[in-house]
C-alpha cells in the first residue's frame, strides 16, 4: 500500500466529489497494469473416443467438451518466461487409455497453440485395461501359429497367462515367458500356473512390454493388446525377433505391419473372433 500525505484543501474536494482515487493512484495502476498481461491457450485434442478427453494443466482439470479447449492464464508480469505443463487423458476405447504430456514454455501476451491430437511415441503412456481371452480362442491362436514341442512362447501384456497355460499344456510348447507391468496380475499368473502344474516352465516378469529389448528367443508371441500398443510395439517386434518366429494375435493390428493371415472363427459362446497372423520376414541387407 502507498501513503501519501494531501493537503486540507485536496481532501476537502476529494469527500465532496465522492472521488477517491488520484492521478497518481491511476497511473500506477495503469503502469503496473502494462507490465503483466495473460496467455490465450488454445489446446487441441482428439474428440473421438469412448470418453471425453479430459485435459489438465499444472494438475488442475480443465472444463471443456469437443476438440477445442481454451484456457486464459491469470495476467503474468512481463520480463519473464513461463512454463506449464499440459496433460490429455484419452480414452479411444472402454479397454485402453493413453496419457499423453506436453510441456510449453511461452511469454505474457502470447497466444498459444497447442496440439495434443499427435501420437509421440517417446512420452505417451498406453495403459490396456486386461480382457481375458477365452481359453478354446487361445487354442484357435496357437494352432494358427503351428506351436510345436520345440516352441518359446511369448505373451505380452500376459494378463493371467492363458495364453502361455494353454500351448504348454495341450501341445507341450517348450517354455512359456509372459510380461505384464501390473504386478497384482502377475502374480495372479503364477498362482494360476502353479495350479496347472506348469510353472516350471513359465518366465513371468513384471515390465513394461515395450521396453523389451531382445526377443530372439521366441519363437512365437501371442497378443490381445489394443491397436494403439499394438502400433507402438510393431517395430520392437520387428528388429528384436528373429525371422521365421510367428506372431498371433487376437483381434488386433500391429499398425501399418500387414498380417500374413487373417481369420475368423466362433467361439464356443457364439460369437465370432478375429485372429491375425504374421511372420516375422528375413531382415534387410
Amino acid at each position: 500500500m502507498r501513503l501519501w500525505i494531501l493537503h486540507a484543501a485536496v481532501l476537502v474536494g476529494l469527500l465532496t466529489t465522492g472521488s477517491h482515487r488520484t492521478w497518481a493512484q491511476d497511473k500506477d495502476k495503469k503502469e503496473a497494469a502494462a507490465e503483466k498481461a495473460p496467455v490465450e491457450l488454445t489446446i487441441l485434442v482428439p474428440e473421438r473416443g469412448h470418453k471425453e478427453t479430459v485435459v489438465t494443466i499444472q494438475g488442475v482439470n480443465l472444463e471443456g467438451k469437443g476438440g477445442v479447449r481454451k484456457f486464459t492464464t491469470p495476467a503474468l508480469e512481463k520480463g519473464y518466461k513461463y512454463r506449464y505443463k499440459i496433460e490429455a487423458l484419452i480414452e479411444p476405447n472402454n479397454y485402453t487409455k493413453i496419457y499423453r504430456t506436453k510441456e510449453i514454455a511461452f511469454k505474457p501476451g502470447e497466444k498459444v497453440d497447442v496440439d495434443l491430437r499427435v501420437k509421440d511415441a517417446k512420452t505417451d503412456k498406453i495403459v490396456v485395461r486386461w480382457v481375458p481371452t477365452p481359453e478354446d480362442i487361445v487354442d484357435k491362436m496357437a494352432e494358427m501359429a503351428k506351436i510345436t514341442k520345440n516352441d518359446t512362447v511369448y505373451d505380452l501384456g500376459c494378463g493371467d497367462a492363458v495364453m502361455l497355460i494353454r500351448p504348454i499344456k495341450k501341445l507341450g510348447a517348450k517354455k512359456g515367458v509372459g510380461i505384464d507391468i501390473d504386478a497384482k496380475i502377475v502374480e495372479k499368473a503364477k498362482q494360476k500356473a502353479k495350479e496347472a502344474g506348469v510353472a516350471d516352465r513359465i518366465d513371468l516378469r513384471v515390465g513394461d512390454i515395450l521396453n523389451v529389448s531382445d526377443m530372439k528367443e521366441a519363437d512365437v508371441v501371442l497378443l490381445y493388446i489394443g491397436d494403439d500398443l499394438g502400433e507402438r510395439l510393431s517395430p520392437v517386434l520387428q528388429k528384436t525377433m528373429r525371422p521365421g518366429a510367428r506372431i498371433v494375435s487376437h483381434r488386433f493390428t500391429l499398425g501399418d505391419w500387414k498380417p500374413d493371415q487373417t481369420l475368423t472363427v466362433k467361439g464356443e459362446d457364439g460369437d465370432e473372433y478375429t485372429l491375425h497372423l504374421w511372420t516375422v520376414p528375413e531382415k534387410k541387407k
